[in-house]
């Protein structure tokens, strides 16, 4: 595999355990049909709610939930990057349109909900372990209003993830969703999960309640700090060793009774000047909180905290780590919060970052990653790609085998203190695919002519695509090499 499965040469092997520190599931309707006290369903539909075909926030407010039937008649984009998938399939696909039931049905992964059938895709990705994270609560929770509410779907949400993990214990791992809306409640949810075996508790580095999870903590006059209202929660994480699981989304726009067009997320800004949040948002969350958390003097606050950054990125981390050190220098008599260490000192001792398979810029500067670079694969999302696809990419640029392993797997292992385990050392043959499943030489010609529409404008024009209609354009580029027109 290549980028996002794409194949290339003969297949490969790998010699070390690759543990998945990013994977999501599609948080199941059987979350709320089973797991949710009866006595407490009609609160938690006031509170955060989905069918299959939409979610509701605070009972009123429309979302996206992740059902299949929403995204109808395309293939859901939550569940389509698994195993031996890539971008020119699902943009193929997306040319195919209407996909037909049977279609949708093929190209949705069922691992995004049933264990058995992860444990087969992740044999097929080269995936040993895995932490599941759940998928469109982490953006859609954070605007819920009703603390009671969500710390019941909370206690829910991680019951089902218990039982859905322990089917298979040694390779299935969940990251605990937390009730962030009443820190006390979050703290309790904490050291629950931890008891039940959670490696990592979850938060989103947003500010969708005034003052969660960015409110760490004023500087009085006295030069003395006043705990934050998050104090609770970040004790918690220290004192049970929790990983703090720092995980980005796209800025939703759900709005806020307690604070009326106030910014939750910086991508909104993305979203207020008319582009995809989804293109820099991840990015922008992250770093927002990370600044202020190495600059703020956070991490020699908590210093026995471990925090894990998840789905943003990591390239930028280097000079974002310089940076910060030379501000921390240079205002060092201003800065009212004395910290002992360079904030790359501090990130170095407790953080790790999550890495993507295409993220070749991170796997160059692979002795700035060495220790804190963790593998992820993303699936199901879109985006996501197998561990194949990473390894390929990191021999290709020259990174030292130990250093893969560490960044494949080790360090994972290491701050989730979990004992690795390899199940799975040889990439798999093509699957076989039904006849109308995009594929072969056909889909490689097709690709390449939308990916370079300048120099195929005759392709397109008589392949029909500026009418907007299903056409073989991998036909029609031969015929024109052939000399038919």
């Amino acid at each position: 595999m290549a980028d996002n499965g794409e194949r290339i040469g003969e297949r490969i092997t790998k010699s070390f355990p690759v543990f998945d520190c990013d994977a999501h599931v599609n948080d199941p309707l059987e979350i709320w049909e089973r797991y949710v006290p009866r006595e407490k369903q009609d609160l938690v539909r006031q509170t955060y709610f989905r069918t299959d075909e939409a979610a509701f926030v605070n009972g009123t407010t429309r979302c996206i939930g992740g059902g299949n039937a929403e995204f109808a008649p395309m293939y859901n984009p939550i569940l389509i990057a698994g195993p031996q998938m890539n971008k020119k399939i699902m943009r193929k696909l997306i040319s195919m349109m209407p996909l037909t039931d049977e279609q949708r049905e093929y190209v949705r992964h069922a691992g995004g909900f049933d264990a058995a059938a992860r444990l087969k895709e992740m044999d097929l990705m080269g995936i040993d372990q895995v932490l599941v994270i759940p998928t469109m609560v982490i953006m859609n929770l954070p605007f819920a209003e009703n603390p009671e509410g969500v710390d019941v779907f909370c206690r829910a949400y991680n019951d089902w993830a218990q039982d859905w993990c322990t089917q298979y214990p040694d390779r299935l791992f969940a990251a605990g969703l937390l009730p962030l809306q009443d820190p006390v409640r979050a703290e309790k949810e904490v050291r629950r999960v931890k008891d039940l075996g959670f490696p990592v508790g979850l938060v989103r580095p947003i500010d969708a309640r005034g003052a969660y999870p960015n409110d760490i903590g004023r500087v009085l006059a006295s030069g003395a700090q006043e705990d934050g209202p998050m104090e609770p929660l970040f004790r918690a994480f220290e004192e049970t060793g929790l990983v703090l699981g720092m995980h980005t989304f796209p800025a939703g726009v759900m709005g806020r009774t307690a604070f009326p067009g106030a910014l939750s997320s910086p991508g909104e800004l993305l979203n207020q000047a008319g582009v995809d949040s989804q293109t820099l948002s991840f990015i922008f969350e992250m770093q927002t909180w990370l600044a202020q958390v190495l600059l703020g003097g956070f991490l020699d606050r908590y210093r026995n905290l471990k925090m894990a950054l998840f789905e943003s990125n990591s390239q930028w981390l280097p000079y974002m780590l310089e940076t910060c050190d030379r501000l921390f220098r240079l205002y060092a008599n201003e800065r009212q919060v004395k910290a002992e260490r360079l904030p790359s000192e501090a990130f170095y001792e407790q953080c790790v970052i999550s890495f993507e398979s295409d993220e070749e810029p991170t796997m160059v500067q692979w002795d700035r990653f060495d220790r804190i670079g963790i593998w992820a694969s993303d699936c199901y999302h879109h985006d996501g790609a197998d561990a194949w696809s990473a390894i390929r990419a990191m021999r290709r640029v020259g990174v030292p085998e130990d250093t893969q392993a560490r960044l494949m797997g080790g360090n994972a292992c290491r701050i989730y203190g979990i004992e690795p385990r390899s199940c799975v050392s040889t990439e798999p043959p093509p699957i076989v695919r039904p006849d109308w499943f995009p594929q072969g030489r056909e889909l490689e010609e097709w690709a390449d002519i939308v990916a370079h529409p300048r120099e195929h404008m005759v392709d397109i024009e008589q392949g029909g695509i500026v009418a907007g209609q299903p056409v073989d354009i991998a036909a029609s580029a031969r015929m024109r090499r052939q000399g038919a027109y």
